[in-house]
Protein backbone atom coordinates (compact mmCIF):
# COMPACT_ATOMS: atom_id res chain seq x y z
CA UNK A 1 0.00 0.00 0.00
CA UNK A 2 2.94 2.77 0.62
CA UNK A 3 4.55 2.23 -2.31
CA UNK A 4 1.39 2.61 -3.87
CA UNK A 5 0.58 5.63 -2.28
CA UNK A 6 4.27 7.11 -2.90
CA UNK A 7 3.38 6.52 -6.95
CA UNK A 8 0.39 8.97 -6.80
CA UNK A 9 2.01 11.12 -4.99
CA UNK A 10 5.18 11.50 -6.94
CA UNK A 11 2.68 11.67 -9.61
CA UNK A 12 0.17 13.46 -8.48
CA UNK A 13 3.49 15.93 -7.41
CA UNK A 14 4.81 15.85 -11.03
CA UNK A 15 1.40 16.98 -12.81
CA UNK A 16 0.87 19.78 -9.86
CA UNK A 17 4.44 21.19 -10.91
CA UNK A 18 3.68 21.09 -14.52
CA UNK A 19 0.43 23.11 -14.33
CA UNK A 20 1.79 25.51 -12.00
CA UNK A 21 4.99 26.21 -14.64
CA UNK A 22 2.27 26.22 -16.99
CA UNK A 23 0.04 28.68 -15.48
CA UNK A 24 2.73 30.79 -14.32
CA UNK A 25 4.37 30.82 -18.36
CA UNK A 26 0.86 31.80 -18.97
CA UNK A 27 -0.05 34.42 -16.26
CA UNK A 28 3.82 36.17 -17.14
CA UNK A 29 2.10 36.46 -21.29
CA UNK A 30 -1.02 37.21 -20.50
CA UNK A 31 -0.12 39.95 -18.28
CA UNK A 32 2.93 41.46 -20.34
CA UNK A 33 0.08 42.02 -22.50
CA UNK A 34 -2.14 43.78 -20.77
CA UNK A 35 -2.39 47.28 -20.23
CA UNK A 36 -4.61 47.74 -17.20
CA UNK A 37 -2.24 48.35 -14.67
CA UNK A 38 -4.65 47.09 -11.95
CA UNK A 39 -4.69 43.70 -13.66
CA UNK A 40 -1.39 43.66 -14.61
CA UNK A 41 -0.83 43.50 -10.21
CA UNK A 42 -3.50 41.20 -9.96
CA UNK A 43 -1.89 38.48 -12.15
CA UNK A 44 1.45 39.24 -10.73
CA UNK A 45 0.38 38.09 -7.77
CA UNK A 46 -1.55 35.04 -9.12
CA UNK A 47 2.04 34.65 -10.47
CA UNK A 48 3.49 34.28 -7.28
CA UNK A 49 0.73 31.72 -6.12
CA UNK A 50 1.68 29.67 -9.03
CA UNK A 51 5.51 29.97 -8.38
CA UNK A 52 4.98 28.73 -4.34
CA UNK A 53 2.89 26.28 -5.07
CA UNK A 54 5.64 24.59 -8.10
CA UNK A 55 8.40 25.29 -4.90
CA UNK A 56 5.81 23.32 -2.91
CA UNK A 57 5.58 20.27 -5.29
CA UNK A 58 9.31 20.41 -5.90
CA UNK A 59 9.91 20.25 -2.53
CA UNK A 60 7.68 17.20 -1.58
CA UNK A 61 9.42 15.33 -4.75
CA UNK A 62 12.72 16.29 -3.41
CA UNK A 63 11.89 14.74 -0.14
CA UNK A 64 10.72 11.58 -2.26
CA UNK A 65 14.43 11.72 -4.03
CA UNK A 66 12.56 12.64 -6.72
CA UNK A 67 12.90 15.78 -9.16
CA UNK A 68 10.26 18.12 -11.17
CA UNK A 69 9.38 17.84 -14.70
CA UNK A 70 8.55 21.22 -16.92
CA UNK A 71 5.96 20.57 -19.59
CA UNK A 72 7.09 19.40 -23.04
CA UNK A 73 7.05 21.99 -25.85
CA UNK A 74 4.24 19.32 -27.27
CA UNK A 75 2.02 20.10 -24.07
CA UNK A 76 2.75 23.63 -23.89
CA UNK A 77 1.45 24.12 -27.47
CA UNK A 78 -1.90 24.11 -27.21
CA UNK A 79 -2.03 27.31 -24.58
CA UNK A 80 0.43 28.87 -26.31
CA UNK A 81 -1.19 29.07 -29.65
CA UNK A 82 -5.01 29.31 -27.91
CA UNK A 83 -3.08 32.41 -25.75
CA UNK A 84 -1.98 34.42 -28.98
CA UNK A 85 -4.76 33.63 -31.02
CA UNK A 86 -7.32 35.06 -27.95
CA UNK A 87 -5.09 38.24 -27.64
CA UNK A 88 -4.55 38.83 -31.44
CA UNK A 89 -8.54 38.90 -32.46
CA UNK A 90 -9.56 40.12 -29.26
CA UNK A 91 -6.87 42.03 -26.70
CA UNK A 92 -9.03 43.67 -24.36
CA UNK A 93 -9.20 43.12 -20.35
CA UNK A 94 -12.87 40.53 -20.23
CA UNK A 95 -10.59 38.48 -23.42
CA UNK A 96 -7.54 38.02 -20.78
CA UNK A 97 -9.96 37.59 -17.60
CA UNK A 98 -11.53 34.94 -19.77
CA UNK A 99 -8.66 33.22 -20.99
CA UNK A 100 -6.92 33.33 -17.14
CA UNK A 101 -10.74 31.86 -15.53
CA UNK A 102 -11.22 29.24 -17.87
CA UNK A 103 -7.40 27.84 -17.18
CA UNK A 104 -8.34 28.10 -13.24
CA UNK A 105 -11.54 26.03 -14.15
CA UNK A 106 -9.38 23.48 -16.10
CA UNK A 107 -6.38 23.10 -13.09
CA UNK A 108 -9.51 22.75 -10.21
CA UNK A 109 -11.11 20.15 -12.66
CA UNK A 110 -7.77 18.33 -12.80
CA UNK A 111 -6.91 18.73 -9.16
CA UNK A 112 -10.58 17.36 -8.31
CA UNK A 113 -10.55 13.99 -11.12
CA UNK A 114 -7.03 13.28 -9.69
CA UNK A 115 -7.73 13.34 -5.96
CA UNK A 116 -10.68 11.14 -6.56
CA UNK A 117 -8.66 8.89 -9.03
CA UNK A 118 -5.94 8.85 -6.17
CA UNK A 119 -7.88 8.92 -2.52
CA UNK A 120 -4.54 7.16 -0.72
CA UNK A 121 -2.15 9.98 -1.23
CA UNK A 122 -0.49 11.67 1.91
CA UNK A 123 -1.94 13.98 3.52
CA UNK A 124 0.88 16.48 2.21
CA UNK A 125 -0.05 16.43 -1.81
CA UNK A 126 -3.53 16.21 -0.54
CA UNK A 127 -3.30 19.62 1.06
CA UNK A 128 -1.19 20.93 -1.69
CA UNK A 129 -3.89 20.22 -3.68
CA UNK A 130 -6.81 21.69 -1.48
CA UNK A 131 -4.61 24.87 -1.46
CA UNK A 132 -4.30 25.05 -4.58
CA UNK A 133 -8.01 24.95 -5.71
CA UNK A 134 -8.94 27.17 -2.74
CA UNK A 135 -5.89 29.43 -4.44
CA UNK A 136 -7.85 29.06 -8.22
CA UNK A 137 -11.55 29.52 -6.94
CA UNK A 138 -10.27 33.16 -5.60
CA UNK A 139 -8.41 33.57 -8.37
CA UNK A 140 -11.24 33.27 -10.33
CA UNK A 141 -13.18 35.22 -8.39
CA UNK A 142 -10.83 38.37 -8.56
CA UNK A 143 -10.40 37.95 -12.36
CA UNK A 144 -14.38 38.22 -12.82
CA UNK A 145 -14.54 42.00 -12.29
CA UNK A 146 -12.95 42.22 -15.79
CA UNK A 147 -15.21 40.52 -16.99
Amino acid sequence: MENKRSDHDAEMLRDIYKDCRMGAGSTVKLAGNTENESMRQLMNGQLKQYQGFAARASDLLAERGQTPEDASFFEKLPAEIGMAVGQMTDPSDSKTAQMMINGFVMGIAELKKQLADSPDVSEQTAALCADMIQFQLGAMHDMEQYL
